[in-house]
């Protein structure tokens, strides 16, 4: 009798606990897009100059819309940024991937072959 208790409280104790770490597996449910609908404030006794739908389900409309317009726009600047720096990297490590020819020891605005520096004569002691 003994025996069995102690299994079975054992097999409660796994399955609360296989339970519980299943559940810390999931993802937490975010929704993309607002869940409560602008269109409920029609039904709010508000008074004012102006209908409900125009004080305040018109402009919250807009507000999504132009939420949404931003989005897209902020994802595809970012996705031209990380095509160009993939550009400029595949640029930057040259052909073979070493980073230039060796000895090539060029800089930017560099034109001092262009001026040959001054021949200074150095006396021996």
């Amino acid at each position: 009798m003994r025996k069995s208790l102690i299994l079975i409280t054992l097999g409660i104790m796994l399955a609360v606990h296989g339970r519980n770490s299943a559940g810390q597996d999931r993802p937490r449910y975010t929704p993309q897009r607002p869940t409560i609908s602008p269109y409920l404030n029609l039904l709010r006794n508000d008074s004012g100059p102006l209908p409900n739908y125009y004080s305040l389900v018109r402009p919250q409309l807009n507000q999504q819309s132009f939420d949404n317009r931003i989005l897209s726009t902020t994802r595809a600047q970012e996705l031209q940024v990380r095509k160009l720096n993939e550009v400029t990297d595949a640029a930057a490590a040259g052909p073979t991937g070493t980073g230039g020819t060796f000895g090539n020891l060029s800089q930017f605005r560099n034109r001092s072959h262009f001026y040959p520096a001054k021949q200074r004569n150095f006396q021996r002691r």
